[in-house]
Formats: C-alpha cells, sequence, structure tokens
C-alpha cells in the first residue's frame, strides 16, 4: 500500500531493551526473542493489517468482520446439515407404529401405508364392555350346546367288535378235543388268531367269519354250524388278546404310545389317564382329536378338566389319534419399552392387557411412550388387527384391566422421541470417531 495514503502509519520499529545494557546485562536471545514476537507487528496472523506493519482501519475490519461471520455461517451450515439427517434417522429407528386408532397420530394423519396393512381400532369403554359382552354371551352358548349333547345323546350300550389280529379264546363244553387238540398248556397258546381278512380256522366248520362282529354273534354262528357234528353244542367265544383296534396318545403325554381299545369303553379322560397323566408343558386348550379318516376335530381338554365339560369326553374310536401340544404356542408377547420384554404363558381362563404389562414389569418411566401402547393380533379377514392404547393417563389402565389377550397376541409399547434421537447419536459417534482418527492419520 503508497505510504501517501493517510489512512494508515507507519508502526514504529520494535525496539530492544537489551541494545542499552551493557554486554554483562545483555538479555539473552531467547528472552530478545520473545520480546518481538509479542510485538503486535510479528502477529501478522492475527490480521490483515499487521502483515504490512500498519494500524488497521475501519474498512479493513470490516473485511475482517465479514470474513469472520461467513466461516462462522459455514460452521452452523455444516452443522446443520449433520444434524438433518440425525433428525431424520430418529424416526426410523426401531419399532416405531404411529397409529392412534381412528385419531389422527402426534406427527400428522395416519400413515396411509399402515391403513392399507392392518386394520386400527381404539381402545375405549365402549370397546371393553362390547369385548366383555360377547365373551360372556360365548360361555353362555357353549354352556347351553353342551346340556343340550348331553340331553339328546341317548345311552346306548357299547359293544366290542372283533378286529384282525385279536386273539379269541372258543370253548366247546365236554368236547376238549376240540378245545385244547394240541395238548397246549398255555391259554394264550391256545387261543385262535384272527387274520388279515378276518378269519380263523376251527375243527369241524372250518373257516369262521370274526372281524366285525361281536362275540356274541361269532358263538351262534358256530354253535348252528357245529349242530350238525355234535349234539347241542355249548359254545363260549371272548377275546383273549385286544391287539386290533387301537387308539394312540401324541405330544405331551408322560407314557404316549397306542393304547388297545377293548370290550371296556375309552374315552378321552381313559386314554389319559392310562397314557401316565399329561405334563406340566400340556396346552389343555389347543389338544386336537384326528379320526382314521382323516377329519381334525378341537378337543378343549381344559373345558373339560376345568370346566366340567361332558362333550369333550368323547368315546374314542379305532385309529382315533390324540395330540396335545406344547404351551410354546399359547403365550402372550410383551415388547418394547417394557421393564422386562418377554413371552408369557396364557393361565387358566382371562388374561387382561394390564396383567401383561404388569408381569413385563411395567412401562419403563425412562424411555417409554405411554401414548402408545398396542396389541397387535391376527385377523379372521387375513388382515392383522392393531388395538392402540393411550396409557398416559393412568385411567387407561383400567380399560386395560378390561381389555382380554388372546394366544399369540403381541403387546408392543412404543418409545419416546427423546429415546430414539438418543439412539441414534449412541449409534453415529463411534462412526463420528472413526472418521476424526482417519483425518487424523491422513493429515
Amino acid at each position: 500500500m503508497p505510504t501517501s495514503d493517510p489512512t494508515f502509519e507507519r508502526a514504529p520499529a520494535p525496539r530492544i531493551a537489551a541494545a542499552r545494557l551493557s554486554p554483562a546485562q545483555s538479555v539473552p536471545p531467547c528472552a530478545a526473542q520473545h520480546a518481538v514476537a509479542q510485538h503486535p507487528a510479528q502477529r501478522a496472523e492475527h490480521h490483515p493489517a499487521q502483515r504490512t506493519g500498519q494500524h488497521p482501519a475501519p474498512r479493513a475490519e470490516r473485511h475482517f468482520a465479514a470474513r469472520q461471520a461467513v466461516r462462522r455461517g459455514a460452521g452452523w451450515l455444516r452443522l446443520a446439515a449433520w444434524l438433518l439427517p440425525v433428525a431424520v434417522l430418529s424416526g426410523c429407528t426401531g419399532m416405531y407404529v404411529g397409529a392412534q386408532g381412528e385419531r389422527s397420530t402426534s406427527s400428522g394423519t395416519l400413515d396411509e401405508d399402515i391403513l392399507a396393512q392392518v386394520d386400527v381400532h381404539t381402545i375405549t369403554p365402549q370397546v371393553v364392555h362390547t369385548q366383555t359382552q360377547e365373551f360372556d354371551a360365548a360361555r353362555e352358548l357353549a354352556r347351553a350346546r353342551t346340556d343340550a349333547q348331553l340331553r339328546g345323546t341317548p345311552a346306548t350300550p357299547y359293544q366290542y367288535y372283533v378286529a384282525p389280529r385279536d386273539v379269541l379264546n372258543v370253548t366247546v363244553w365236554n368236547h376238549p378235543e376240540l378245545n385244547n387238540p394240541a395238548g397246549q398248556l398255555s391259554l394264550e397258546l391256545s387261543g385262535r388268531v384272527v387274520d388279515e381278512r378276518g378269519y380263523f380256522y376251527y375243527p369241524y366248520i372250518g373257516r369262521v367269519k370274526a372281524a366285525g362282529r361281536t362275540v356274541d354273534a361269532i358263538r351262534g354262528d358256530m354253535a348252528n354250524r357245529l349242530a350238525e357234528y355234535l349234539t347241542e353244542p355249548q359254545v363260549d367265544v371272548s377275546v383273549l388278546k385286544y391287539q386290533g383296534r387301537r387308539a394312540y396318545a401324541v405330544g405331551q403325554f408322560k407314557s404316549p404310545g397306542p393304547l388297545p381299545i377293548t370290550n371296556i369303553p375309552l374315552h378321552v379322560t381313559d386314554l389319559v389317564t392310562q397314557a401316565g397323566g399329561l405334563t406340566d408343558q400340556a396346552d389343555l386348550r389347543l389338544a386336537r382329536l384326528t379320526h382314521k379318516s382323516g377329519v381334525i376335530e378341537p378337543l378343549d381338554l381344559e373345558a373339560l378338566y376345568r370346566g366340567g365339560d361332558l362333550t369333550q369326553n368323547v368315546l374314542l374310536q379305532d385309529g382315533d389319534v390324540i395330540d396335545v401340544p406344547e404351551t410354546r404356542y399359547n403365550k402372550v408377547f410383551v415388547l418394547g419399552e417394557v421393564d422386562k420384554p418377554q413371552s408369557v404363558l396364557l393361565p387358566y381362563g382371562d388374561y387382561s392387557l394390564s396383567e401383561a404389562i404388569s408381569d413385563a414389569g411395567g412401562l419403563n418411566p425412562s424411555t417409554s411412550n405411554g401414548s402408545q401402547v398396542y396389541v397387535m393380533r391376527a385377523g379372521d379377514n387375513g388382515r392383522p388387527q392393531v388395538w392402540h392404547l393411550n396409557a398416559s393417563n393412568p385411567a387407561a389402565l383400567v380399560l386395560a384391566d378390561g381389555f382380554r389377550l388372546h394366544a399369540r397376541d403381541v403387546v408392543f409399547v412404543d418409545a419416546a422421541g427423546v429415546t430414539r434421537w438418543a439412539r441414534v447419536i449412541n449409534q453415529m459417534l463411534p462412526s463420528l470417531g472413526g472418521v476424526r482418527t482417519v483425518q487424523g492419520i491422513a493429515q
């Protein structure tokens, strides 16, 4: 810059006090350098006017302030550019539903994608009242059907029909040569085995039809045919071994396996007793009865044993299979921002939403959003059903106590907005630290 410009005046040259001192009092070189460095003319990097050795003027001050403002603005822009994706990701992290039934969500109207996939409802006093009425009506209807079936079912006498592989004991009185012609010492060895075609052989009369007939029918047939060879034969027929008809106990029985069907009727309770009883993991509600024809019927052992529903104590036929599954299929899942996320086995009787949340330790006071509590279940129409409860009001817990849960329901408690924000920050901090480390190595 020209020296004739009156705006600037040349700065006085630095003076070192060590020049006036005697050699004995000379300043050490390091002290002199320090004094020079402290002079404003030597700190050119702090101000543009100091690089010329002149005092700053108002115009230079304005330029300097403008550059500083630009630097600060660029820093704020970089910060905003970093925070914007963080804010966006904070709304995407975790399992966020954000639906509030028929009402609008906290972020506006209900998402059309959610409505296209699920049916969303709100848990209200009217909903709880309607659910209770439907449940009580279904219980009364089941009880009425049970009474009608018990009254309308005639008491027909039970009869056993001989089947292939059964062993028969045939006795003709006063004719030991017919009863044990081979002189067998064991009664079992002298029995007549019904072959796969349903016949057995007997002296004089040859092949005798046995399968599908009662012992009385077999006795009468043999007496009539033996009358041609014997005088007034007295014939007795009984089943020595029941090996032709069986029912099967499968699943959570203490002694599963096949059980013979005999001349004594075999009901469901008889099969459970003969199989050693049920294990502790048996799910009484979801037992199934599969017939030999392939038809499957639900069998509610809980209603039989705890509710006295005798219609479930059916008479078993040949080839029937009773399958009792494990209790893991009879669970409710409590997930999200609760103290102890877990799966809960449904107890006997009703199980409410408030019980499920309480068994899971309650809502987490630090991370949960009490206004976003959901119950999700599979719907009969093929669409998931989502029930929303705003539990931020303590009075809503009374509604939760009246809302009954079903097997395989999912209870989900959403996270608060600040919780999602903090989780995104915690996930990004290690990455930012790694970037800084790489930049430090590069420099």
